[in-house]
């Protein structure tokens, strides 16, 4: 049950690589075996023919350089390409999780409105099960399973200032995840002028598993001081 030890968690915070290249050079396909630049010999008269300077035509044949930058230029395109690719699909598998998140059903993230349910003739002892959004508590145990509730006016150690209710089919959600939302709902407590004037720290209680299991589904954030009832008035806005 809440209120005990083993029931229970409690969470208290401050506020506040280039490829090798090929290394044959291009070759004159019609040049054979022919010795380049001759033009023949005449030979009854043993008189060396004219030779002719070998032709520089370029014409169809690349450069070596030329070469090595369009296999550079190939490559540069694949791996944009590879890039693309998997920047495409990175960006399916983000949309389809996002979709899967949508539709997952969660706990509805609105904590109760801060402000303080009529109670019957105090002081009284009450139940953790039923403390109320506002109430005031003098000598505050967070681990009882009671509590005295006092006016706010008189001399007390608590109040009551977030409450969080799972639903009563949701999961247990794990001991981090009430941890954190403990924090989550005491951010959104909106204190007055008066709470200026003492030294506050926040506790967060909230279910076990066990007290889960028993029904227990509220996380509550509580203002407290360190010691004593020093607390002489509500802390929190109406």
């Amino acid at each position: 049950m809440r209120g005990t030890h083993s029931d229970m968690g409690q969470d208290n915070t401050f506020p506040g690589n280039n490829g090798t290249g090929d290394d044959e050079s291009p070759v004159d396909p019609g040049a054979g075996n022919e010795d380049p630049g001759t033009s023949g010999v005449d030979p009854e008269n043993a008189e060396p023919g004219e030779t002719e300077p070998e032709s520089t035509d370029t014409n169809g044949k690349e450069s070596p350089l030329r070469t090595a930058l369009d296999a550079m230029t190939r490559q540069r395109i694949i791996i944009g390409g590879i890039v693309l690719a998997v920047l495409i699909l990175i960006g399916i598998v983000i949309w389809v999780l996002v979709g899967a998140l949508a539709n997952r059903p969660v706990a509805d993230a609105s904590p109760e409105p801060a402000t303080s349910t009529t109670r019957g003739t105090l002081p009284a002892d009450v139940a953790a099960k039923d403390y109320q959004l506002g109430d005031c508590f003098a000598d505050f145990d967070s681990s009882a399973s009671h509590a005295r509730v006092v006016e706010c006016n008189t001399d007390h150690s608590a109040q009551l200032g977030a409450i969080f209710r799972y639903k009563a089919g949701d999961s247990f959600p794990g001991t981090t995840a009430l941890r954190d939302k403990g924090r989550e709902i005491c951010r959104t407590m909106l204190l007055n002028e008066a709470s200026s004037k003492y030294v506050l720290l926040q506790q967060n209680v909230y279910p076990s598993s066990t007290s889960w299991d028993k029904g227990d589904r509220r996380v509550d954030c509580f203002i407290v001081v360190d010691s004593g009832n020093t607390l002489k008035e509500s802390v929190l806005q109406k």
